[in-house]
């Protein structure tokens, strides 16, 4: 059952070298938009090249934003002291 899901999945992976260059480029690159979101911009956004992509409104809604941070939170049962 792991192999067919994982070549059903296969499509919409890549390697761990390409999946970690969003972080390194927005950590090393001086220009970019502060407020941007930057990933793949390939097939739904999970592979590709990288570059800045569309943050949808409902991304930056500040009262769903705590409350998943807290459920996660209850789910994993460890609180940040910010």
């Amino acid at each position: 059952m792991m192999r067919v899901a994982f070549l059903l999945m296969y499509p919409f992976t890549q390697s761990a070298e390409k999946g970690s260059y969003p972080l390194v480029m927005c950590a090393s690159e001086p220009n970019l938009d502060q407020k941007g979101f930057y990933g793949p911009t390939g097939r739904s956004n999970w592979v590709g090249p990288v570059g800045e992509c569309k943050l949808e409104p409902h991304a930056l809604d500040k009262p769903v934003a705590e409350r998943l941070w807290t459920l996660s939170e209850k789910a994993t049962g460890f609180t940040w002291n910010l």
